[in-house]
This record gives C-alpha cells, structure tokens and sequence, in this order.
C-alpha cells in the first residue's frame, strides 16, 4: 500500500479513462492551434476574404472549448 492516494489511483480505470481523455484532447488542441495559424495566415494573405475570417473565428471558438473541456478534466485528476 502506498503513501500517497495518487500513487494508487493510477490502477483505477476511471482514471485511466480521464487520462485518455485528456490525451485525446490534447491532441486536439495541437492540431487546432495549428490549423488557426494556419487560417490567421491565410487571412493575413487575403484580408477581404471573409469565408477566411470565419473559418479562422470558428477555428479560435473550437480551440476555447477544447481548452475548456481539458481544464475540466485536469481538474478531475487533481
């Protein structure tokens, strides 16, 4: 038996299941960041093209709520 809770928790599987998660949101987030730089550059390039303005706004309020969900599911490990 171990010191430490934590130590412990990592056999649990509803742990695990927040750990993939939390895996699967990160790379999420990584590929959004970069499809919003890529859009922001795009829009830089074009700037009276407003299909790239929206799609680079749409890109912007996906990664917030990735960033959101990952936060709440940080918070459940800790």
């Amino acid at each position: 038996m171990s010191m430490y809770f934590l130590d412990e928790t990592d056999d649990w599987p509803e742990y695990q299941t927040i750990k993939d998660e939390i895996q699967q949101l990160d790379k999420r987030l990584i590929e959004l960041k970069k499809e919003l730089q890529q859009a922001e550059s795009a829009v830089k390039s074009d700037p009276q093209n407003q299909n790239l303005k929206t799609r680079a706004v749409a890109l912007e309020q996906q990664l917030k709520e990735i960033e959101q969900k990952l936060d709440e599911s940080l918070s459940m490990y800790r």
